[in-house]
């Protein structure tokens, strides 16, 4: 346990309460021979990315709003998510996006979630109305997945007070059913996540607290920015954490709390994002949580549907440094192509984001080797969202960022965005686990400061390239149409034998070319939001895939040769 022994644990977990939200490690990056923010870009394959700000010819006109009172209420600083996901099953991704509301006796029945669907040509129209999902709760994050198992995904959304559960009725609309499928928790709510933990071929509901804080507590204090006095957001330290919650799917229209007898309860959780798969390859689903200013859980799975919380063991409840981290959202994905999920979190500035290499028994902490450290030190990160953006067959990072803590650098008399801001970062995967900064050349989306909370990535233009949308805190999201002139692309729409399409814990192998790649079937990751399920792989200058293997839950192995490229392919589990 090289520089995670037990003593250096306790060391660096009193030292980590003690520092909190706003601490600070070493301005400058650690030294190291990673490479600059500099790309020697290669013609085609490879190529420099291209994103275009697509937001405002695409019909969207929402607006976050989190209750700004001028008295920095905690609440304020938190949320919103985003979902991708095919609601009405015409083959196109349409976005949901959660909403928070004024704060106590002032919320407005008027401010509400907004479900936005898919036209084609990057075009939407509202579809909150008709299809029955504008909830006006406080709202945090969301994620989609077939609970009943009707063949169309159905919709959770998380608020600071009761969570709402959307069944989707297959016509285009859906029937709020928290209350009456026992999933109603009132706490508050961070990310979530389907999931099949049992095995069971249903899937259950992985419920993320943050805080116990009730609304109007909370509140600022002034503090010192540079030569200033101002009112700036509390830290989490001074507060109560919340357990998460699992709830078992029964089977029908119930579900029932097993958070206890599975062994996750955990008293003082302040998870901010969660991460759910086999990361050991033994069968059994493990569950990864993302602690804000505490030490990460990792809940290894066990026969039987239950969990030990393993942590410091598997090398994630600190960083390299043994230090706890503002840990806020989480993505997985096959970055280094070895067959294994890593993980990657970012957290606060100055703190480097941190990139969880999958050893196999355990994780390393590989930020500096890999050059992310470098890339992402000065930044404060809320999401981070693996993505082939050029589709040459590995994983690039996409960060939506934002302060917590009003820029240094800006007057007492700075907007809102000018005290919080921060430019997105887009790095970029040399192909050997090595990552530069392409926020630069990425195009001028890139120079702009928001306070970037959820985002989520899939192919809303059906073109083949990933494209991202982002939520904004206190303001308009946007949409990020990938331009990039790119390799070739397969995708994948799994459906199994009992009609569900895209079944958790799926794990696929593609070879195309001299390029193997990995990836599984998941539920959401991230801060608070879902990208799309779809597994999606980038195979270069490959005509074809040599070699397609799915090995569809329950163990049953389906290989598929000479698959061509630049197509969405759907793919049905076979007896036996």
């Amino acid at each position: 346990m090289s520089r995670r022994t037990i003593f250096l644990a306790v060391i660096s977990l009193v030292a980590g309460f003690a520092a909190g939200w706003f601490a600070c490690p070493p301005a400058a990056p650690p030294a190291d021979d990673a490479p600059t923010t500099t790309v020697a870009w290669r013609d085609g394959l490879g190529a420099r990315p291209v994103f275009v700000d697509v937001t405002a010819a695409s019909g969207i006109d929402f607006v976050h709003e989190n209750g700004q009172s001028g008295e920095f209420q905690y609440l304020e600083i938190m949320g919103g998510g985003v979902a991708l996901f095919d609601y009405d099953r015409d083959g196109r991704l349409d976005i949901y996006f959660v909403n928070g509301n004024r704060i106590g006796s002032d919320a407005s029945p008027e401010i509400r979630n907004r479900l936005y669907r898919n036209e084609g040509d990057l075009r939407f129209t509202d579809a909150t109305e008709r299809a029955g999902v504008g909830d006006a709760g406080y709202g945090q994050g969301c994620c989609a997945g077939d609970y009943d198992g009707d063949g169309d995904d159905d919709l959770y959304v998380t608020n600071h007070g009761p969570n709402v559960l959307y069944q989707n009725a297959g016509d285009g609309t859906f029937t709020e059913v928290a209350k009456a499928a026992g999933v109603d928790d009132a706490g508050w709510g961070q990310s979530c996540s389907f999931l099949d933990y049992d095995l069971d071929g249903d899937l259950d509901l992985y419920v993320q607290n943050y805080l116990t804080l009730a609304p109007g507590e909370g509140k600022g204090s002034e503090i010192r920015v540079g030569n200033e006095i101002v009112r700036d957001y509390p830290s989490p330290i001074g507060f109560r954490g919340s357990p998460d919650r699992l709830l078992r799917n029964d089977g029908g229209d119930k579900f029932t709390d097993v958070t206890r007898e599975s062994g996750l309860f955990q008293a003082d959780g302040k998870g901010m994002g969660v991460a759910c798969a086999d990361f050991d390859q033994d069968g059994h689903v493990d569950i990864f949580v993302a602690n804000d200013s505490a030490p990460n859980f990792y809940f290894r799975g066990l026969p039987g549907g239950k969990f030990v919380e393993d942590g410091l063991i598997a090398g994630v409840a600190f960083n390299d440094a043994g230090v706890p981290e503002a840990s806020m959202g989480v993505d997985i994905g096959d970055y280094d192509r070895d067959g294994r999920m890593d993980l990657i979190v970012p957290c606060l500035a100055r703190q480097f984001f941190t990139l969880y290499r999958n050893a196999g028994e355990r994780f390393v902490d590989v930020s500096v080797p890999s050059g992310l450290a470098r890339a992402t030190a000065r930044a404060t990160g809320f999401n981070a969202s693996f993505l082939d953006y050029d589709d040459d067959g590995d994983l690039d990072i996409f960060f939506a960022n934002g302060g917590v803590r009003a820029n240094e650098l800006a007057p007492a008399s700075a907007s809102y965005i000018e005290r919080y801001g921060i430019a997105d970062i887009l790095v970029a995967n040399d192909g050997n686990g090595r990552f530069v900064d392409a926020s630069a050349d990425a195009g001028p989306y890139f120079a702009s400061a928001r306070i970037g909370r959820g985002s989520a990535t899939g192919d809303l233009d059906g073109d083949g390239d990933v494209d991202v949308v982002i939520s904004n805190l206190a303001d308009r999201p946007v949409v990020l149409r990938n331009d990039t002139a790119g390799g070739h692309w397969l995708a994948l729409e799994l459906v199994d034998r009992r009609g569900r399409r895209n079944p958790f814990g799926a794990r696929l192998r593609v070879v195309a070319g001299e390029v193997t790649q990995h990836a599984v079937v998941h539920g959401a990751v991230s801060y608070l939001s879902q990208s799309e399920r779809r597994p999606r792989f980038g195979i270069g200058s490959a005509s074809a895939a040599s070699e397609v293997e799915i090995i569809w839950p329950g163990g049953v192995r389906q290989m598929l040769r000479d698959v061509a490229a630049d197509q969405v392919l759907v793919v049905r589990e076979r007896e036996g």
